[in-house]
């Protein structure tokens, strides 16, 4: 597959899961990539320069390689989406929102993949555990 087919296949998954971006004037305003070069980025009609990538993958809150990567988004959780979103308008600064989408994203991906086998899911524990109750904390 051709790293053009893998950047339009990941932007359209990237702009379905996005409400804020998921029109080319959504993303044009955001990303400040015109209507034009989206919808070719879109298409997979034309290479995309370095510079576009850039402010795409900024517009999303990702690193201009996740937007790269061959079946990058099959494997984008939903949730991590989400927290991208949420830290686009909560993190006071560029750096915070990095720091915190990475962190979120690992505890994400440790919760949702086993380590000896990368695409394999961890499955889900038969009773998840409920927060104790105040009177339970003081031993009561």
């Amino acid at each position: 597959m051709r790293p053009r087919d893998i950047l339009a296949a990941n932007l359209r998954a990237f702009m379905a899961a996005r409400p804020d971006l998921d029109t080319l004037p959504k993303l044009t305003a955001r990303s400040g990539v015109t209507n034009g070069t989206l919808d070719r980025i879109r298409r997979a009609a034309v290479s995309t320069r370095i510079d576009e990538l850039a402010r795409l993958a900024s517009a999303f809150g990702v690193q201009p390689w996740e937007l790269l990567r061959p079946n990058g988004h099959a494997s984008l959780s939903p949730l991590g989406i989400q927290l991208a979103a949420y830290l686009d308008e909560s993190a006071p600064d560029e750096a915070t929102h990095t720091a915190a989408f990475a962190a979120a994203m690992a505890v994400i991906d440790a919760l949702t993949t086993r380590h000896d086998s990368p695409s394999a899911p961890v499955r889900a524990p038969a009773a998840t555990p409920q927060p104790l109750r105040a009177k339970e904390k003081r031993g009561a």
